[in-house]
């Protein structure tokens, strides 16, 4: 039996999201060790998942593309990555607990990039590699196990030829932050495809992507398998179906520090398409 369905970037993120808190690995560690969810907005659908509770999603995040721009968001107004140990939720920088984490426990780390060969890119705004200097890098090392969560919409052609032509000191003009591209071939990258797999024991493959209305970034699947798998698929999909898309919140330009031509503007000298409506701010 086959069928087929349409996911936007918002369903997407949900049914990853309920798809990673059912992974062994993940129990286990949240259970048995420790669990640290980085910042990133599809990471904040899975705390939603793993708690029960709602949370500020547009707010879980350090660097965030939109409105057309890469960005970061002010780190004071930036929540507190969750990391969980033995159940317990500890409000800490995961950093305070990298020298503790070993085989075993988990990272799920969000990327901005994948390819077809399930490569992700992680984009660095930060001199210094930001996460991926600081904790990613250490805890591939020791053979921590990493997840990468990531919708299909960030598929590109190349992650490998993405980091070579980027880096952050490297542009003469960037409209938005600049970034380097950290490419990262080992850990488990969990699409809609091994998510429908895993929630359904379906096969998914993409057959086309993109839209207006609401559609933009929206990518339509093709399942495979049994009556009864595919109709299982079908009911899991139509539960996330109406997620709504989140606004999303930019970062002060006058108070950045990243490389970008509107550094330093305030919020009047930035181009209307990246204007924050009166009283956001």
């Amino acid at each position: 039996m086959k069928a087929l369905f349409t996911l936007t970037p918002a369903e997407s993120k949900r049914l990853i999201a309920r798809a990673v808190v059912q992974m062994p690995e993940v129990q286990r560690a949240k259970s048995n060790g420790y669990l640290v969810v980085a910042r990133g907005v599809t990471n904040a659908y899975i705390l939603e998942e793993l708690t029960g509770r709602p949370m500020d999603k547009e707010l879980y995040v350090a660097g965030v593309n939109l409105r057309g721009v890469l960005c970061a968001l002010d780190p004071e107004r930036r929540l507190k990555p969750i990391t969980f140990y033995k159940n317990q939720e500890l409000s800490i920088d995961p950093v305070d607990v990298l020298k503790e984490m070993k085989p075993g426990d988990v990272l799920l780390k969000g990327a901005n990039a994948v390819d077809s060969t399930w490569t992700v890119g992680v984009d660095m705004a930060s001199s210094d590699g930001g996460t991926v200097g600081q904790f990613v890098v250490p805890l591939i090392a020791r053979g921590v196990t990493t997840i990468f969560p990531v919708g299909l919409e960030k598929m590109i052609p190349s992650v490998l030829e993405a980091s070579r032509i980027c880096g952050n000191k490297t542009f003469a003009r960037s409209l938005g932050a600049s970034i380097g591209v950290m490419p990262i071939s080992t850990g488990q990258v969990v699409t809609e495809v091994q998510a429908l797999e895993m929630l359904a024991g379906v096969q998914a493959v993409p057959v086309t992507a993109g839209g207006i209305g609401g559609s933009e970034g929206s990518v339509a699947l093709a399942v495979e398998g049994d009556n009864h798998r595919v109709e299982q698929c079908i009911e899991i999909v139509e539960a996330v179906k109406g997620e709504k898309a989140l606004r999303g919140t930019k970062g002060i330009c006058e108070k950045c520090h990243l490389t970008c031509d509107f550094r330093g503007r305030q919020e009047k000298d930035v181009p209307p398409y990246l204007q924050e409506p009166p009283g956001y701010l």
